[in-house]
């Protein structure tokens, strides 16, 4: 009685192994190889695996526990709704992890704990709104985050769990404000990117600790006013800012720009020039 549930795994685990098809230097996946309780199994796959764009929408605890040595795994462009804790177990020597353009709406806690050695990590393009405190247990080494074209409304206190933190883009999401020491943790930042966001209030101490960044991009928001002095006091390592497309006065990004250049700090030029505008340095303005 029990030769049919047999021959129905064994069908299973051969239909996992013709589904995934190695060439030199990447192993591509263009079906649903991902079943519960039966863990992805490759002979000989390569350092970069990817699923092509399709139908999956959930990955399930110990899919990939079998591909120890996998370097970089690509699952864009799917309909992933769910990652469960467990998800990723066994993926020790990943470096590079992308769920970019899914269905996500949130990340469990835990949910990257075997990814110790994780250096950049997409989570771009989804509809994650809220992250746990321990969404980012576990990524000790992690370097470059995307959490742009989301729908975050605050900057998650999540982020500071990751304090080996290089680059942060959460660009294109809803965020109104920053509020003090939101980034207290991440003093190896070097590049801050939250571009087109609704942020009309950045409280002062908000970019405390975070003296190593280089590279400060505020573009397209609805800022009308910005603390030079403070940011210049927590931001010592300061190259660049951008603020064009915000609702500044133009005499305000006179004093500014004049604030920060007498730090050696450059304010990026817009690239506005249409008649009809009263612009400062290509960037549109109030008088």
């Amino acid at each position: 009685m029990k030769i049919l549930p047999t021959i129905l795994l064994l069908f299973l685990i051969d239909l996992t192994y013709q589904s995934c098809i190695s060439h030199p230097g990447v192993t591509t996946c263009m079906e649903q190889p991902l079943n519960k309780n039966t863990p992805l199994r490759i002979e000989n796959y390569q350092n970069l695996l990817e699923f092509g764009q399709g139908e999956l929408q959930t990955i399930p605890a110990g899919s990939f526990k079998l591909l120890t040595e996998l370097k970089i795994l690509f699952i864009k462009n799917n309909k992933v709704r769910s990652i469960e804790i467990g998800s990723f177990d066994g993926l020790y020597n990943l470096e590079k992890l992308s769920l970019y353009n899914n269905m996500l709406r949130e990340i469990p806690g835990g949910v990257f704990r075997d990814l110790r050695n994780l250096k950049q990590l997409n989570l771009g393009m989804n509809q994650i709104s809220t992250l746990s405190d321990d969404s980012f247990v576990g990524l000790f080494n992690l370097e470059i985050i995307n959490l742009g074209f989301n729908s975050l409304s605050s900057i998650p206190e999540a982020l500071n769990t990751i304090k080996t933190l290089k680059i942060l883009t959460i660009n294109n999401n809803q965020i109104k404000k920053i509020p003090a020491y939101s980034f207290h943790n991440l003093n190896k930042l070097e590049i801050l990117n939250v571009a087109d966001n609704a942020i009309t209030d950045i409280q002062n101490r908000a970019f405390k600790g975070l003296n190593a960044v280089k590279d400060l991009n505020l573009k397209a928001n609805y800022l009308s006013t910005l603390n030079t002095q403070d940011i210049l006091e927590d931001m010592k390592g300061l190259m660049t800012v951008s603020l064009a497309v915000n609702s500044f006065k133009c005499s305000s990004l006179k004093d500014i720009d004049e604030n920060l250049r007498r730090r050696g700090v450059v304010l990026e030029r817009g690239y506005y020039n249409k008649p009809g505008k009263t612009t400062y340095n290509g960037m549109v303005c109030t008088l």
